[in-house]
């Protein structure tokens, strides 16, 4: 979905959650995966231009989500780690690396690009 912005971001997360458990996470872990990807569409939107552009790609026991932005890309004093409690806001990219199997984020001054990936239990792709 290109140009996706804050009154969106609920049908993101039901087709999130509907990819997940398409794919065979289990509840809890495609609603984990849910959060995660909320998380890094709503830092798109609020720091990369007003807008996100997001890829949901599910197949058998794996779900990949990629949020593109347009924004000036993440500055480098910027890492996921978990602020203090008194800190207002910070948790997100270290929120979105805590819930998913895999997170990469590729930034640079013309934007930024989180792609987050769930997989699920061995059960799914063997059959067993």
């Amino acid at each position: 979905m290109r140009g996706v912005t804050a009154p969106a971001v609920a049908e993101i997360r039901h087709r999130v959650t509907d990819a997940a458990l398409g794919a065979g996470l289990t509840a809890q872990d495609a609603e984990q995966f849910t959060i995660a990807v909320n998380e890094a569409v709503i830092n798109a939107i609020q720091h990369g231009g007003g807008s996100a552009e997001v890829t949901v790609v599910a197949g058998p026991g794996r779900v990949t989500v990629a949020v593109r932005d347009e924004g000036g890309g993440i500055p480098a004093h910027i890492t996921p780690h978990l602020p203090t409690p008194q800190t207002l806001g910070g948790r997100g990219l270290w929120l979105v690396q805590q819930l998913c199997d895999d997170v990469t984020i590729d930034t640079s001054t013309t934007g930024t690009v989180v792609t987050l990936s769930a997989t699920a239990g061995p059960d799914v792709t063997s059959g067993t």
